[in-house]
């Protein structure tokens, strides 16, 4: 869960971001937003599953993982504004946020757009869209209430969970997270750049309408593909993730012109929302 920095390239390990790997000949940045409680060590194997011109770049948002000794940030918007001021400047930048992280990484690319510099896509992984949540979503009042919750999204390791030691340390982070979660309001655009959303078709969160209206976010192509799974599928599709960016990358790469707004549509086996 913490994620030390032996992990990391060490050269470029500062800030919110923990590149894996050397940088050199890369044709794209994937920068990744974990969920709420996350940390960059749930990416670390991803990049065995990439193609070599696209390099995995996990965040680290301040209080979590190799960042304890910082405070927290409550606010997704002020997340995403240190993001967007980090990535700037990185090669063929595309943003991918799984649930929490699908918040930080959408007004990071609101952020660069409005700067004249838009990612060239944006990956939208088990949320909803933005004001479909507002009335859904409601922080834990309680420390049992938050952990009742991990247990029901999944993907916390049961050692982890029952572990009071561990319990102690990540409840002041989870609490942060769930809150900024329940506080945020979306900017209102629409990004010029693509918008793709993931999620797994046992998600529950997650009914088709609060799917379809991504579609509203974007002035570019809207693709849906669904796989098998619940909050945390991407866990078992991650060859199939990045064969969809790493195609999606070339797509976006060839001089044939592409027409915005086609709102492409797929799902893997299991059907769609």
């Amino acid at each position: 869960m913490a994620g030390g920095r032996s992990c990391w390239n060490a050269t470029v390990c500062n800030g919110s971001l923990r590149p894996l790997g050397e940088p050199s000949g890369r044709a794209a940045s994937l920068v990744c937003c974990p969920h709420a409680g996350g940390t960059a060590a749930f990416f670390r194997s991803w990049p065995t599953c990439f193609p070599p011109d696209i390099q995995v770049v996990p965040v680290q948002y301040p209080g979590h993982g190799d960042r304890l000794d910082e405070s927290c940030l409550d606010d997704v918007h002020e997340l995403s504004a240190l993001l967007a001021a980090e990535v700037a400047d990185l090669p063929g930048l595309i943003l991918f946020g799984h649930s929490f992280g699908a918040a930080v990484a959408f007004e990071a690319a609101v952020r660069l757009s409005a700067a004249g510099t838009p990612p060239l896509a944006v990956y939208i992984s088990a949320r909803g869209a933005p004001h479909h949540d507002l009335e859904r979503v409601r922080p834990p009042r309680t420390d049992a209430a938050i952990w009742q919750e991990m247990e029901r999204l999944g993907g916390t390791p049961p050692e982890i969970a029952a572990a009071p030691e561990w319990r102690e340390l990540l409840t002041p982070i989870l609490r942060a997270d769930f809150h900024a979660d329940a506080d945020y309001r979306p900017s209102p655009t629409r990004l010029p750049c693509p918008i793709t959303v993931l999620l797994g078709e046992d998600d529950a969160d997650l009914p088709a309408a609060s799917i379809e209206a991504w579609r509203e976010y974007t002035a570019a192509e809207f693709t849906v593909r669904v796989f098998p799974g619940g909050h945390f599928y991407l866990a078992d599709h991650v060859p199939a993730i990045a064969a969809q960016v790493a195609g999606q990358l070339a797509a976006l790469r060839s001089p044939s012109p592409r027409a915005g707004g086609g709102g492409a549509r797929s799902s893997t086996s299991g059907g769609t929302p």
